[in-house]
């Protein structure tokens, strides 16, 4: 009798844990169209740029990024207006195969030209969307974050 007790009581659970964790809020958006729909809404703020071994967060104090549509960023700091261009892809890369690529290009002016790059997604939580570059090795991992600006 007691084994019978123990037995439907391990099935309810089995039964049960399933159906809590497929129903969790999984609030890390890392598809291309939900990192692109998260870009797209609002201004955009660098809150963190770790870049050949040095913290450089403060040299963007001011900048503000607004991602387009028709993949045009915008970035204006005070009465200056920059623009370039963003797009989201799947990695084609075998080291990466199952990441999502960030592709920034802006020309001028140097501050913003050391933004560019094919930046790995991390993690994207509609707040913060953070960016590594890895792709020179261990030794110089690059960091970047944006932070929406509410």
């Amino acid at each position: 009798m007691k084994f019978r007790n123990i037995f439907r009581i391990v099935l309810l659970i089995a039964i049960i844990v399933p159906v809590f964790v497929s129903c969790a809020n999984d609030d890390n958006k890392n598809t291309v169209d939900d990192i692109e729909e998260t870009l797209q809404e609002g201004s955009w703020k660098v809150a963190y740029f770790y870049y050949s071994g040095e913290d450089k967060t403060q040299n963007y104090a001011g900048y503000n990024f607004v991602f387009s549509e028709d993949i045009v960023v915008t970035v204006t700091k005070g009465t200056d207006t920059y623009s370039g261009s963003w797009f989201i892809s799947k990695s084609t890369s075998d080291a990466d195969l199952f990441s999502n690529i960030f592709k920034l290009s802006l020309e001028s002016p140097e501050v913003l030209i050391q933004l560019n790059g094919d930046w790995k997604v991390m993690e994207n939580t509609g707040k913060f969307l953070m960016l590594k570059d890895d792709s020179k090795g261990d030794s110089a991992i690059n960091h970047l974050t944006f932070e929406k600006i509410e």
